[in-house]
C-alpha cells in the first residue's frame, strides 16, 4: 500500500510538472513589481483571487474615507497581468441591509460555482457583525448578501468566514469575537449549521481552506501578522478532523521597500501549479504607523513559490 501511494504521489507531481511545462508562465514575473495594486485613499486588505479564462479576479476589503466617514467595502477587480487592473466590478457597501460596511472576502470554487464569503463591518454592539456569502458562475455577476450560518452566529460578532466542501458537507471556519470557530452543515444558508467548537492552536485571522496534494490545509494570519499554513491531521472524513491542525509552517515572505512595518498581512494562497508550476500568495503590506488612511494604507502584493518554503517577489527571473 505504501509503495502504491508513493507511485501515485510521484505520478501526480509529474502530471503537474508536465501541465506547467505545456502551459507556460501565467505572468511575466520579471517585469512585475510590488506593490501590484495601490490607490490613494484605498487601504487594501483581506485579498483573495481566482483565475478564469485568462483573467485573475481579485477581491478585497477596501478601507477608505467616504462621505465624511471612515468605511470598509468589499470590492472586486480583474487583471490579466497584475499590471493593469479594471475599475471595480462591484462595491458592496452593506447599506441596503442597514450595515456600516462589508469586509473580509474569501473565495472558494465548488464544482463550477464560485462562492465569496464575507462579513458585515462596523462593530456596532447593538448590531454585531454577521456572515454572508455571494454566488457566481463567472466571477463578475453575483447574487450577494445571503446570510450564512445565522443559527450559530446570531447576536454574536462573527467575522472572517471561509468554507470548504467535502463528503457532501460544508465546513465553515470563522471568528466569534476573536475566537476561531468551526461549524458544519449539509447545505449552505442561514440555518442547519452545527458548531464543532473552537479551533485549537491559538488566535488567528483570515482562515482559508486549501487542498494541496489531496490533503486539507488551513492558511491563517498568525499573531505576528504573517501567513502560517496548518495541515489537517486526518483526512477530513470525521468532523473532529476539522478541529485537528498541525505541522505549522510560517511563510518567509521577502521584505521590500513597501512592507517594512507589516510584511505580509491578510494573505491568500492559490495553487496554480497545474498552470505554471507555482503557488501564488496575495498579501498586504505597509510602511508607516497604524491605520488605514493617508500614508498608512495597505498596498497589495504578490509572491510565488514552487515548494511553499522559498518565496520569490516579482522583478526576478
Amino acid at each position: 500500500m505504501k509503495k502504491y501511494a508513493a507511485v501515485l504521489a510521484a505520478s501526480s507531481i509529474l502530471a503537474l510538472a508536465l501541465a506547467a511545462f505545456a502551459a507556460g508562465p501565467l505572468l511575466d514575473w520579471a517585469s512585475l513589481q510590488n506593490p501590484v495594486l495601490e490607490r490613494q485613499g484605498w487601504s487594501i486588505k483581506d485579498s483573495c483571487m481566482a483565475l478564469n479564462h485568462g483573467n485573475f479576479y481579485v477581491f478585497f476589503s477596501n478601507f477608505n474615507y467616504d462621505r465624511n466617514r471612515y468605511r470598509c467595502y468589499v470590492s472586486g477587480v480583474k487583471t490579466k497581468d497584475f499590471k493593469n487592473f479594471s475599475e471595480p466590478l462591484f462595491v458592496w457597501t452593506g447599506e441596503q441591509g442597514g450595515w456600516g460596511g462589508m469586509c473580509s472576502p474569501n473565495i472558494a470554487q465548488i464544482n463550477d460555482t464560485y462562492y465569496l464569503t464575507y462579513n458585515s463591518w462596523g462593530d456596532d454592539k447593538s448590531h454585531p457583525n454577521q456572515l454572508f456569502y455571494a454566488v457566481s458562475q463567472d466571477l463578475e455577476n453575483w447574487e450577494k448578501d445571503q446570510p450564512l450560518a445565522a443559527n450559530v452566529t446570531s447576536g454574536k460578532r462573527a467575522i472572517d468566514a471561509a468554507i470548504a466542501r467535502f463528503n457532501n458537507n460544508y465546513y465553515l471556519v470563522y471568528k466569534e469575537d476573536q475566537t476561531p470557530k468551526m461549524a458544519v452543515s449539509d447545505r449552505l444558508g442561514p440555518e442547519g449549521w452545527k458548531s464543532l467548537g473552537t479551533v485549537p492552536g491559538g488566535w488567528f485571522e483570515n482562515g482559508e481552506f486549501i487542498r494541496i496534494d489531496n490533503q486539507w490545509n488551513l492558511l491563517v494570519t498568525d499573531k505576528s501578522h504573517l501567513p502560517c499554513l496548518r495541515q489537517m491531521q486526518g483526512r477530513g472524513d470525521k468532523d473532529q478532523d476539522w478541529l485537528n491542525w498541525g505541522k505549522f509552517q510560517r511563510f518567509n515572505i521577502p521584505l521590500e521597500k513597501f512592507n517594512a512595518i507589516e510584511q505580509a498581512n491578510c494573505a491568500f494562497l492559490a495553487d496554480f501549479r497545474a498552470s505554471d508550476g507555482f503557488f501564488y500568495l496575495l498579501y498586504s503590506g505597509r510602511n508607516k504607523g497604524f491605520g488605514h488612511q493617508g500614508d498608512k494604507y495597505f498596498k497589495l502584493a504578490i509572491a510565488r513559490s514552487k515548494d511553499l518554503k522559498t518565496w520569490q517577489a516579482p522583478g526576478k527571473k
